[in-house]
């Protein structure tokens, strides 16, 4: 076979598994289950018939299926363009930059599978080739390349939540392994199973399942032992089971558990993102979030817990018009029950340095608490390194006003948590940190509900890179047993219980209130309390064990050929 019917194989996979994520009108997340069988038949072919440059293609192979995954999901990227939202008016420079950052991103996001398909040569020591063939069959008491191709792929996905960061990098980087955007578990964000799991092991227990699976049908369907009936056959069943079998799993919540609701009030904007809008733009913004606001006053005055959209400005927009005092005299007669208004937006301290800031109000009381966004968006909230040098060769006058109109700081507060009158707790979260998923956890280890605050305005109200925070938000919910609420500006809102299924979703972009309540968390779920740690460390286990046991078969293959030209000189073989 010619190799580029490899890389067709390759890009097979990327296709599938890119429809499988989530993002799109339809459902396709069964495909994670097969996706990457194209792609380790690929491997297993080029392993066989190009032993001494496999190496080389064996990167290639995985590099290519991971640039087709990657340039599909990640094509919200051109929604950005053209960046006038960033201050950036000139078309071309524009283009130029988003189509670099667009293809920059998706190579260097492959990169961890193309070193994946590298590695994948020295886990075959568990299978055997028929006389140089590509069949595969699993030798008798073999079973752990299932278990090794897993915890390889396991690690480097790990790496790549990485990669992201230090790819593109900038003066206010938040280093750590937070930008898990791609991650394969998020395609089962509608599989029980699979946010049971998660509540466990997180996303990378569930991509071992994935890559596991995936390992598991690629044997049956390659081994010739079988009937091709009885493997279709055993392949269906996998399938049926992974995908359609978890439909059984019913959570229910305790009586304790109803007891314990917070009833909450959503305020949805879709306000575009603009370097410097007008006053009447302004005014506008600040009229219509005080109507929605005065609507959750007088038709759900039950609401204890009001959330507005990321850079709502609300705050920061009644102080134009109000005093303090005056402002503080407007909550208080808004509501007769004391609530919690969750709000924040674009701050300058005395420093002259700029925050994304949330404030916590008590209606009664006043500001209680603030957060300052910690994990800051490249391109959108601070200039990469590589961004900035391209950016000054073609016009230092845009960096400049970059600097001076959108640049951001890293907050220094790890937690902020707010004790509401002894009823809930939240610590908010600000869009991007909801990738991370020990942002999330070392913030809801403190509070009751996750609350999150999202603005697609950079990407002009995309609804792909809405749909794909959706999935991710359910995960983080199920993984620390929390509910999470989420308040977006030109998106779809919603409210997602501690078991990760969206409770209450708004049903469209428009400016509205979203309201309901959700049960509170119980405890801590097993992940909350270790977080990725454990599957780290067994992944790397794996991987030892692997490499001993290559060891250990090129040792044998050694000892076999050394006894067999013993056995020639003596004249045995004649």
């Amino acid at each position: 076979m010619a190799k580029y019917r490899y890389y067709a194989l390759a890009a097979l996979s990327g296709l599938l598994l890119s429809l499988a994520y989530s993002g799109w009108s339809f459902d396709l997340g069964w495909l994670v289950w097969i996706g990457f069988v194209p792609l380790f038949w690929s491997l297993a072919q080029i392993v066989s018939e190009y032993e001494h440059t496999r190496k080389r293609f064996g990167f290639l192979i995985g590099f290519i299926a991971g640039l087709v995954y990657f340039l599909i999901i990640f094509r919200w990227f051109w929604s950005i363009y053209p960046l006038d939202t960033l201050g950036i008016e000139n078309r071309s420079i524009s283009f130029v930059a988003v189509l670099l950052v667009y293809l920059i991103s998706s190579a260097g996001m492959a990169v961890f599978w193309g070193l994946f398909g590298a590695g994948f040569r020295f886990q075959v020591s568990g299978f055997r080739f028929q006389n140089g063939s590509s069949t595969w069959h699993l030798a008798p008491g073999t079973w752990h390349p299932l278990l090794i191709l897993s915890a390889l792929f396991v690690l480097f996905e790990y790496l790549r939540s990485w990669g992201f960061g230090f790819l593109w990098a900038g003066s206010n980087s938040l280093f750590g392994p937070h930008w898990t955007l791609g991650n394969l578990a998020y395609a089962l964000a509608d599989n029980p199973l699979a946010l049971k799991l998660a509540s466990f092991v997180g996303v990378y227990g569930v991509t071992f399942a994935i890559i596991f699976i995936n390992c598991l049908i690629f044997i049956i369907l390659k081994k010739r032992t079988y009937l091709v009936t009885t493997r279709i056959v055993l392949v269906v069943l996998i399938l049926l089971l992974a995908t359609f079998g978890t439909r059984l799993i019913k959570f229910t919540a305790t009586q304790q558990e109803k007891s314990k609701q917070v009833n909450f009030a959503i305020i949805q904007t879709a306000r575009p993102t603009k370097v410097l809008p007008s006053p009447q733009e302004t005014l506008a913004d600040l009229k219509e979030q005080l109507e929605l606001l005065d609507r959750v006053a007088k038709e759900h005055p039950e609401s204890q817990l009001i959330v507005f959209p990321e850079t709502s400005d609300l705050f920061k927009n009644i102080a134009l018009f109000l005093t303090p005092v005056q402002a503080q005299e407007y909550f208080s007669n808004l509501f007769e029950d004391p609530k919690l208004i969750i709000a924040g937006g674009r701050v300058i301290d005395s420093n002259s340095s700029a925050y994304s800031r949330v404030f916590d109000l008590n209606t009664q009381n006043g500001i209680i608490n603030y957060y300052d966004k910690r994990l800051l968006t490249p391109g959108g909230e601070f200039l990469p390194y590589p961004v900035k040098l391209i950016a000054w060769i073609f016009s230092k006058t845009t960096a400049n006003q970059f600097d001076s109109l959108r640049e951001l700081n890293v907050g220094v507060k790890d937690v902020s948590t707010v004790n509401f009158r002894d009823q809930f707790k939240v610590a908010p979260m600000i869009c991007s940190e909801l990738l991370s998923p020990s942002l999330v956890k070392q913030t809801s280890q403190s509070s009751d509900v996750i609350v999150s605050m999202a603005s697609y305005g950079i990407f002009h109200g995309n609804p792909v890179i809405a749909k794909q925070m959706l999935a991710t938000t359910r995960f983080r919910a199920i993984e620390n047993t929390k509910p999470a609420v989420t308040a977006a500006n030109l998106g779809r809102s919603y409210a997602i219980d501690s078991r990760g299924k969206v409770a209450y979703l708004a049903a469209n972009s428009d400016p509205q209130i979203l309201t309901g309540s959700i049960v509170l968390g119980s405890g801590k779920s097993w992940y909350n309390r270790v977080g990725d740690l454990p599957i780290i460390l067994v992944s790397l286990l794996l991987m030892v064990l692997g490499f001993r046991l290559q060891v250990s078969g090129y040792r044998g293959r050694i000892k076999s050929w050394l006894w067999r030209n013993q056995e020639i000189k003596n004249g045995k073989f004649l």
